[in-house]
């Protein structure tokens, strides 16, 4: 009896193993409040955290205060300035609108591609398309 209860102890702990293993691919997501928005990336990118979410801040059009207000870009990166952007392949981002409809479906959700260059900071989020879905339960 004791080893049956090892045995079955031992393949639980394993099942588990491969669940927390799974989770580690899981796409990372962005909550906000105000506006009521999720920001999901689908594809990684090889950036850091920090500047995906700076990425994830400009979809949801959350601004941290230090953007100018110029439709100018300038490299931050001499390298940049000098050879141009190394962009990386595309990666597609969704954002989720919660709640804008009052009747199903009320959430609306567009599919971004994001281009951005591995040495700086430049970024561009392209909407590709927007549909609503049913997303939220009717109030």
């Amino acid at each position: 009896m004791k080893i049956i209860r090892i045995a079955i102890i031992f393949i639980l702990m394993s099942l588990l193993m491969v669940f927390i293993k799974a989770d580690e691919f899981n796409p990372l997501i962005y909550q906000y409040n105000n506006p009521d928005i999720t920001i999901t990336f689908l594809t990684p990118l090889e950036i850091s955290p920090e500047r995906q979410k700076e990425i994830a801040d400009s979809i949801a059009g959350i601004s941290d205060g230090t953007e100018l207000e110029s439709n100018i870009v300038f490299p931050t990166n001499i390298i940049c300035t000098i050879f141009g952007h190394d962009l990386a392949p595309e990666g597609t981002v969704t954002a989720t609108h919660h709640k804008v409809r009052q009747y199903n479906p009320r959430c609306l959700m567009e599919i971004y591609h994001v281009t951005y260059c591995k040495r700086c900071d430049y970024a561009v989020s392209e909407l590709d398309n927007d549909f609503y879905i049913i997303c939220c339960p009717e109030d």
